[in-house]
């Protein structure tokens, strides 16, 4: 029996009528289909204050829920999927936010770079960046990510694609390649 691996999937957008959480929405449910744990952190839902001090200069009895939330979440994945817009080619302001949040709960768990556009480029520009600050967080990203190009049409707003034989071949590339590190890094059986 393979041993269920927790993923965290790390979003980043906050504008109106967002297109990004089409694909959040498509990797939560793959991975629930792999029969794996997963977990969606949405700057929405938790309403991250701008940074003042990381989660660890916090007293333990004053830490905001929202902060403390995300904070466990982080701590108990085996691996995170960090999916982000391309905002004048950098990741959006509320990503990097939460990121910053944190520093020990990243450490030795590997990561993922999945980006998307509403265009052809399906946001590349912001791979580099980001896969400096996960290393930097010491979450080492993996070479494989998923690069969703013209979201709003490819996805519907359930997450659910227009080509999903496509999207499924690519989700599992990098799907199988985090696996893979997930397990070695964390200890746990191959899956």
């Amino acid at each position: 029996m393979k041993r269920k691996l927790k993923f965290a999937i790390l979003y980043g957008s906050t504008r109106r009528k967002r297109l990004g959480i089409r694909f959040v929405k498509y990797l939560h449910d793959q991975i629930l289909k792999n029969k794996h744990i997963s977990y969606i952190v949405d700057p929405l839902q938790y309403k991250l204050p701008l940074l003042d001090r990381r989660f660890d200069d916090f007293d333990k009895k004053k830490v905001p829920v929202a902060v403390k939330s995300i904070q466990k979440i982080l701590d108990k994945a085996d691996a995170f999927i960090v999916v982000s817009a391309e905002y004048n080619h950098m990741p959006p302001p509320a990503l990097i936010n939460l990121l910053n949040y944190y520093y020990k709960e990243f450490d030795r768990k590997p990561s993922c770079i999945c980006t998307y556009s509403v265009g052809d480029f399906a946001g590349v520009r912001v791979q580099s960046p980001l896969r400096s600050l996960m290393s930097q967080l010491g979450s080492p990203p993996i070479k494989h990510g998923m690069y969703q190009p013209n979201l709003s049409k490819n996805f519907d707003e359930k997450g659910i694609p227009n080509h999903s034989k496509d999207a499924e071949e690519r989700f599992n590339i990098f799907f199988k390649e985090l696996m893979w590190y997930a397990n070695l890094l964390t200890g746990k059986k191959k899956s």
